[in-house]
C-alpha cells in the first residue's frame, strides 16, 4: 500500500470563548482564513488537492451546510469537500480518512482541517433533545461531560484533587516554556492574536486550590482541571510519501495505524485506554516504544487515569502543554495533537521515532493514531 504521511500543520491560536479574540468571528470565516494561509504556504499542493476533509463536532449554523465545501470555496480551492463528526476526535477522523484513501490509491493529496466556535455554536446543537427510547437501553447515554469526569474520579480515588491540580499546573508551565522556546512558531498562523489565550504563568496554585468543584458539590474536578471553552481552527496536509519527497519536506509523519474503541458513556474519559491497547497489540509494541504522547486534556482526571492504566511514561506526555492550557476547540483538537507530535518528534531528531495521539470522545469513545517520524 502507498504510505500516507502528515505534513504542513497550521492552526490559529486558540481563543477564549465568549470573551476572546474570536468571539465575534464567524466559524466559517475563521476556517477560510486558515485555509487561505495554507494555500499561500503550499500553492502547489493547493492545485493538486483531491478533497478537503473537515472535522467539526457541531456542524450547524455558521459551521453548517457542509462547511468543508463552503470554506474551500471561500479560500479559493477548486475542490469538493466533506464535513465529518466524531465529536472531539472529528479532525483526527479526517486524517484517518485521508490516509485510507491514499493507501487505497484513490488520491495522493488531501487537505484536512478542523473547526469549532464554541462562542457562536450551541453545544449539542440548537434544539437538541434526548431520545427516551435510547435512554431505555442506555440510561447514561446523554450524561454530561463534566459528570463523566467526576465518575472517572470516583473510579480512581487514588487520584486526588491535588494530583489533578499538579497536572494542570504542569500543563500551563510546559505551554508557557514551549512558546518561550519558539516550539510553536511553525504551526501558528497569528490571526488577530499571537498565541493561545489561556496560558497562565506563573501558575497561581493558591487560586487553583480555592476553586469550588465545577460539576458536583462533593467532587474533585474544577474549572482549573478542565479544558476551557474554546474557539479555533486547525489544518494539515495528508499526502503520499512520494509527494512529500517531491515537496522537499524536511520531515513528515507516516500514518501507521488508527484505532477507535468504546467504553460506557458515563466514563467517557477513559476511552483512550482501549483505543491505545488495541493500537499497541495490533502493532506489537508497548508504551516504552513510543517517544512522544499527545493526550487531549479534556480533564486532568481522565489523562491521569488513562496514563495509569496504560503505564505510560509521564515525561513523554504533552511535553509542550495540553488542552487545559492551550484550549480544546472540540472538532479541531485532533489535528492540533498531530501537528504538535510532528514538531516534537522533529525536534527530537530520531528518524523512525514513534508518537501516539489520542482523545476521549463524547458518548463513550476513544480514538488513537500511531505515527512514525521520517526525515528526508
Amino acid at each position: 500500500m502507498t504510505k500516507a504521511v502528515f505534513v504542513g500543520g497550521l492552526r490559529t491560536p486558540f481563543g477564549r470563548s465568549f470573551k476572546g479574540a474570536y468571539k465575534d468571528t464567524r466559524a466559517d470565516d475563521l476556517l477560510v482564513e486558515l485555509l487561505s494561509a495554507q494555500a499561500n504556504r503550499h500553492p502547489d499542493l493547493k492545485e493538486r488537492t483531491c478533497d478537503l476533509l473537515v472535522g467539526c463536532a457541531y456542524p450547524e449554523g455558521e459551521q453548517g451546510y457542509n462547511t468543508a465545501r463552503m470554506c474551500g470555496l471561500g479560500a479559493g480551492f477548486q475542490v469538493a469537500g466533506a464535513t465529518v463528526n466524531r465529536l472531539c476526535a472529528s479532525s483526527l477522523e479526517v486524517v484517518a480518512m485521508a490516509a485510507s484513501k491514499i493507501a487505497a490509491g484513490w488520491g495522493d493529496v488531501y487537505l484536512t482541517a478542523g473547526i469549532e466556535s464554541m462562542s457562536r455554536i450551541t453545544r449539542r446543537g440548537e434544539g437538541f433533545s434526548e431520545s427516551e427510547r435510547i435512554k431505555q437501553t442506555v440510561p447514561q447515554a446523554y450524561v454530561s461531560m463534566g459528570q463523566t469526569a467526576e465518575n472517572v474520579a470516583k473510579r480512581y480515588p487514588q487520584i486526588t484533587r491535588e494530583m489533578q491540580e499538579d497536572l494542570a499546573a504542569i500543563s500551563h508551565e510546559n505551554a508557557f516554556k514551549a512558546y518561550e522556546r519558539g516550539d510553536y512558531a511553525n504551526q501558528i498562523h497569528p490571526y488577530l492574536i499571537e498565541k493561545d489565550e489561556f496560558i497562565r504563568y506563573p501558575v497561581n496554585r493558591e487560586k487553583i486550590a480555592s476553586l469550588k468543584p465545577a460539576f458536583a458539590d462533593d467532587g474533585t474536578v474544577t474549572a482549573a482541571t478542565s479544558s476551557p471553552i474554546t474557539d479555533g481552527a486547525t489544518s494539515g496536509w495528508v499526502v503520499s510519501e512520494t509527494v512529500a519527497r517531491e515537496m522537499g519536506c524536511a520531515s513528515w509523519l507516516e500514518i501507521v495505524d488508527v484505532t477507535v474503541a468504546h467504553v460506557a458513556p458515563e466514563v467517557m474519559g477513559v476511552g483512550p485506554v482501549p483505543a491505545m491497547n488495541k493500537l499497541f497489540a495490533r502493532n506489537n509494541i508497548g508504551p516504552d516504544d513510543i517517544a512522544a504522547y499527545e493526550i487531549n486534556e479534556a480533564f486532568a482526571i481522565q489523562v491521569l487515569a488513562s496514563a495509569s492504566d496504560l503505564s505510560l511514561p509521564a515525561e513523554r506526555i504533552n511535553a509542550w502543554g495540553g488542552a487545559m492550557a492551550l484550549g480544546h476547540p472540540l472538532g479541531a483538537s485532533g489535528l492540533r495533537l498531530v501537528m504538535t507530535l510532528h514538531d516534537r518528534l522533529a525536534q527530537l531528531g530520531n528518524d523512525g521515532a514513534m508518537g501516539v495521539a489520542t482523545l476521549c470522545v463524547g458518548g463513550g469513545q476513544g480514538m488513537a493514531i500511531l505515527l512514525r517520524h521520517s526525515a528526508s
